[in-house]
């Protein structure tokens, strides 16, 4: 007979549960190695205890052999190996308290067994199965007795011990796995409503998107989208490494059930029946909601692209539009410069012209036969070219330095 309990511990418990254990072999005079690693098995007197860490949980599975009780089989569920253990060690264990079983394994005919049933289980409904190949058989009701604790009661027909510990092992396994992976099912229930609003606000957010215009909407229509963005993978964090445990756990139990290699029991229901029925919806359920959350983040950024696109073409809009308007002040500012340019010739040409005409009335005072006015009137077109052309050429030199 066997008593299993498995305590969720997370990943930051090991120590604890070290110390636990050693107070543990300290109560039955036991002795165990200091340093050890994720498993561990000692004596307990007439009980031997096997402990398992794994990821986020831990087992502790208290074995007895039958022969060393007396009484009635119906009657030692009882007096399971884990009634030998102190309330106050359980305390000790820093974890939460997940599956709690007491399994007794009956050697003898399947049909020996079934005249048990009542006295064990009471009126509650059984489920179970012919296990390995008709060699076994095995039934539970899924309650929680008196002591907190579900029952399942092996008949074991022909198996031989290693094949019956084989089988033992996997309905403890199978008993574990499905309570941790229905804890993404309540999370799942709890967060559902909250996806629902997002979903609702994505869509009035979408909705709004062709209504919209001017490239301030659009910034502040993205920062909602960003916003909601960030909520999603805010909560995507929190749930996803719950989610694909449970994913996890669910295909470990789906594959412990095949290797049960159960068959029909008259009148009841078997394991992989019960499981498909009951575990399954709360697998999908979890898995639908993982769905919709990946969906919804997958539409948001979808969403959020289209903005974004909108808002770089009005952007670029804008700027084409300062473009143009730069452009005409360039030319503008082109036009300018040639008209200051043809002013600037003709002002220098008419300063230059005024000095060459003093210098020529000069020259008629000292009896020169050139007319000063005349003389003026001929190398005015010239001066004036070389003037202009001058100016340009200047100018021309100061555009390519640049």
């Amino acid at each position: 007979m066997c008593s299993h309990l498995a305590f969720v511990t997370v990943e930051n418990g090991h120590a604890e549960e070290k110390i636990a254990l050693k107070s543990l072999a300290s109560l039955f005079g036991a002795a165990i190695p200091e340093n050890f690693g994720n498993h561990l098995a000692f004596d307990l007197g007439r009980t031997q205890l096997i402990w398992e860490r794994h990821t986020e949980f831990s087992t502790y599975t208290f074995f007895e052999h039958l022969d060393d009780l007396g009484g009635n089989p119906a009657e030692r569920f009882s007096h399971a190996p884990l009634s030998q253990v102190p309330d106050r060690w359980r305390q000790q264990v820093n974890g939460e308290l997940l599956v709690a079983i007491n399994l007794m394994v009956r050697t003898g005919p399947i049909a020996e067994a079934n005249d048990l049933l009542p006295a064990i289980f009471g009126d509650n409904t059984l489920v179970g199965g012919n296990l390995a190949g008709g060699g076994a058989a095995a039934w539970t009701d899924l309650q929680l007795d008196a002591d907190g604790c579900s029952r399942i009661l092996v008949a074991n027909e022909t198996l031989k011990p290693g094949r019956a510990g084989r089988l033992v092992h996997r309905l403890l396994e199978i008993e574990t796995y499905r309570m941790m992976a229905l804890m993404a099912f309540p999370l799942a229930r709890a967060i559902a409503p909250e996806i629902s609003e997002m979903e609702q606000e994505l869509a009035t957010i979408a909705g709004e998107t062709t209504h919209i215009s001017g490239l301030e909407d659009e910034q502040h229509q993205l920062h909602q989208l960003t916003t909601l963005a960030a909520r999603i993978e805010k909560m995507t964090a929190r749930t996803d490494f719950r989610f694909s445990a449970s994913r996890a756990y669910y295909a470990l139990v789906e594959q412990r059930i095949t290797e049960l290699d159960e068959t029909k029991l008259f009148g009841i229901q078997q394991l992989a029946t019960f499981m498909e029925r009951r575990l399954g919806p709360a697998m999908r359920t979890s898995a639908a909601v993982a769905g919709r959350l990946d969906t919804l983040s997958q539409h948001i950024a979808r969403a959020s692209g289209l903005l974004r696109t909108r808002v770089e073409i009005a952007v670029q809009e804008q700027n084409q539009a300062l473009l143009t308007s730069m452009e005409s002040r360039v030319r503008m500012q082109l036009r300018l410069q040639e008209t200051v340019e043809g002013l600037s010739a003709v002002a220098i040409s008419y300063y230059l012209l005024g000095i060459v005409n003093y210098m020529l009335k000069a020259a008629a005072k000292m009896g020169s036969p050139l007319d000063p006015t005349l003389a003026t009137g001929i190398i005015a077109p010239f001066v004036i070219g070389s003037i202009y052309w001058g100016v340009r050429k200047v100018r021309k030199r100061l555009t390519q330095a640049r």
